[in-house]
């Protein structure tokens, strides 16, 4: 009988132990498959109904970040994947331990039973991948008609990436650590191999470390869950590191959640802030509110072609508006002047750390962005930045940069400068700004400066931006409007806070995404835990008939079940609570705003109770499978 033909032959006449295995596998891979493509294919949007998009929406650093968040967990996702196949296949070789002993004794040579055991595992593999890969894609196309009814468009893209990498990651760690648990077992002796997870000298009468020692004295119940976990160690170990994982995504989806949404609403807020008014022509204040919407609105587009911000009409002279720095209620005046430049990439000189080593930097790269005239000592925004914003002393060589800007047009920002291509004038970047103007590519320069280059010079403006005190608005708004009046019908003002709260609610919608993760993820972890307390159930029922037999209430043996499943909790917690600290900060949080110290512990203890709760809730289906047991169950010998 060739090897193929026994691993086909023994996967279908042992259908009772291999088809749970291969519908494990199956809810896996397409649990796993599913989040792919939810993660790559629908992005970070897919809670903004939209049917257009421009290049210059969400494509900034806050893009990055999250984008990086996002991917990290694509990673831990498959990590995850892998290391829950490879449990399942090793567990699946150790409930082999039986038939393997009974062929070796019976002359079988190792080499055959490698090929054997090996390949029915490939089997199970094989066809759990596939089936979990239509049942993935499946889902997600019934998931994606869900979603489009409800007007909300998605975009379907086949992966070549993270399904390639989860097969082969699957395949080589069956080979290598199944592989290896298989290997270890033929050269056991014969007698050895009748045991499964517990040790064949194992022996409860040994003396335990201290840690446990001490829990023992807790209570005859949470000794004897002590004795059955450290006779499984192996299959302790196992679902450790699979509930760690688990721990780990739901952890890391939690708080980075909490400290990605925080930070970029922080950054909105500098670089927007709330109470704001803006002051112009009613062309020009109504295209600027647009291209403040263009952050959270991808249907949204203002470029050169829609107006011109420098058209006589829609100047003004700074001296006829100055009488509103008097009016109560105004708490900051900041003049502007906006307008839309050509504007090309320079090339630079950076010093690259790893290498010790200066190189030339930048690709001559171009757009058409709008650049704002401002005069730094008025400026209202207090803007997240990396280096420096500009001053008035050095604003005839300084420009300040938006973050997207900054990401898609240069190499090394910092490093680099920007020329003004109608006007042939170049400026260093002193510094980048987290921006929610324009999506982020915006510059902002001095007034003085691009009046010389505009050829204005009788201090003309375009725009005026007023910071109110709260609740002032009633008081201030008629005010205005008797100045606006003096300037012409068309000249008016406007209040920012709508296009402020829109792009709140675009982030707010952002951690939606992460949400619906953590709920496929808890489901997951449900039937993790389900698996780990149904594992070895046939060992763990005989000793419970016994316990029974002697007088033990069915509320104990539950209790030892409970406290089982909490020893693989509780470290998994611990452990992913650690290394989740480590990952995020090294990943995420290079300049988010960190939470208090309370935040992460509470994440931790939310999780904590929901697994106490999954626990509890998985023992009613294992205990109305123990109380069916009877002694007709079980094989003598």
């Amino acid at each position: 009988m060739s090897s193929f033909d026994f691993a086909l032959k023994d996967f279908y006449r042992k259908k009772g132990q291999t088809y749970p295995y291969l519908i494990v596998i199956t809810f896996v891979i397409a649990i796993t498959e599913f989040l792919i493509y939810f993660t790559s294919s629908l992005g970070l949007n897919i809670f903004i109904q939209t049917s257009f998009s421009n290049e210059f929406f969400f494509s900034g650093s806050i893009n990055v970040v999250y984008t990086q968040f996002n991917t990290f967990i694509q990673i831990l996702f498959l990590i995850l994947a892998v290391f829950i196949v490879v449990t399942i296949t090793t567990t699946h070789i150790i409930n082999k331990k039986k038939d393997i002993g009974i062929m070796k004794a019976l002359g079988t040579l190792p080499r055959r039973l490698y090929s054997f055991y090996l390949l029915e595992v490939y089997i199970i593999f094989f066809i759990g991948f596939f089936l979990g890969l239509i049942t993935g894609l499946i889902s997600f196309g019934i998931f994606s008609l869900i979603m489009n009814s409800f007007f909300i468009t998605i975009k379907f893209q086949i992966d070549m990436v993270f399904t390639p990498i989860l097969f082969v990651s699957c395949f080589f760690s069956i080979y290598i650590i199944t592989g290896y648990t298989l290997r270890k077992i033929g050269r056991e002796p014969i007698m050895k191999s009748f045991s499964k997870d517990i040790p064949v000298d194992y022996s409860a009468s040994k003396k335990t470390q201290f840690i446990p020692k001490w829990l023992s004295s807790f209570g005859i119940n949470i000794k004897i869950s002590i004795i059955n976990t450290l006779r499984r160690k192996g299959e302790f170990r196992r679902y450790l590191v699979v509930f760690s994982l688990i721990c780990l995504i739901i952890f890391t989806l939690g708080l980075g959640t909490i400290v990605l949404k925080t930070s970029s609403e922080e950054w909105i807020h500098r670089s927007q802030s709330d109470n704001i008014i803006i002051f112009g022509h009613q062309e020009v204040i109504y295209n600027y509110s647009l291209m403040y919407q263009m952050f959270s609105n991808p249907e949204i587009l203002i470029d050169n072609n829609a107006i011109n911000f420098t058209e006589s009409q829609y100047l003004f002279n700074l001296s006829d508006v100055n009488e509103i720095k008097n009016i109560e209620g105004i708490e900051e005046f900041d003049e502007r002047l906006i307008s839309f430049y050509e504007v090309q990439e320079k090339l630079g000189i950076h010093f690259f750390e790893d290498i010790e080593e200066f190189r030339q930097v930048g690709q001559n790269r171009e757009a058409i962005i709008p650049i704002i005239g401002v005069n730094p000592d008025n400026i209202i925004q207090n803007f997240e930045i990396e280096g420096k914003f500009f001053t008035n002393e050095d604003a005839y060589d300084n420009i300040t940069i938006g973050h997207s800007l900054a990401y898609n047009l240069f190499d090394y920002a910092l490093d680099q400068s920007l020329e003004l291509s109608s006007y042939a004038t170049s400026f260093h970047i002193s510094g980048v700004v987290i921006d929610s103007f324009y999506s982020g590519w915006v510059g902002y320069a001095s007034i003085n400066e691009t009046r010389i280059m505009l050829n204005l010079m009788n201090e003309e403006i375009n725009l005026l931006v007023l910071k109110l005190t709260p609740d002032f608005y009633n008081e201030v708004k008629d005010e205005l409007n008797n100045i606006s009046a003096t300037l012409g019908d068309d000249f008016t003002h406007l209040r920012l806070d709508g296009a402020f709260e829109k792009n709140l609610s675009f982030i707010s919608n952002l951690s939606l995404y992460p949400m619906f993760l953590i709920i496929v993820i808890a489901v997951l972890a449900v039937l993790s835990l389900y698996n780990y307390q149904k594992g070895g159930i046939i060992e763990k029922a005989r000793d419970f008939l016994i316990m029974r037999a002697v007088g033990a209430k069915n509320k104990s043996l539950k209790r030892i079940l409970f406290f089982e499943s909490l020893f693989v909790i509780i470290p998994s917690l611990l452990v992913s609570l650690s290394i989740g600290m480590i990952l995020n900060s090294i990943i995420i949080f290079g300049r988010v705003y960190l939470p208090p110290l309370y935040i992460p512990f509470t994440v931790f203890i939310i999780i904590f109770l929901i697994f106490i709760l999954f626990n509890f809730l998985s023992l009613i289906p294992i205990m109305k499978k123990i109380n069916r047991f009877s002694i007709k169950d079980f094989d003598i010998y």
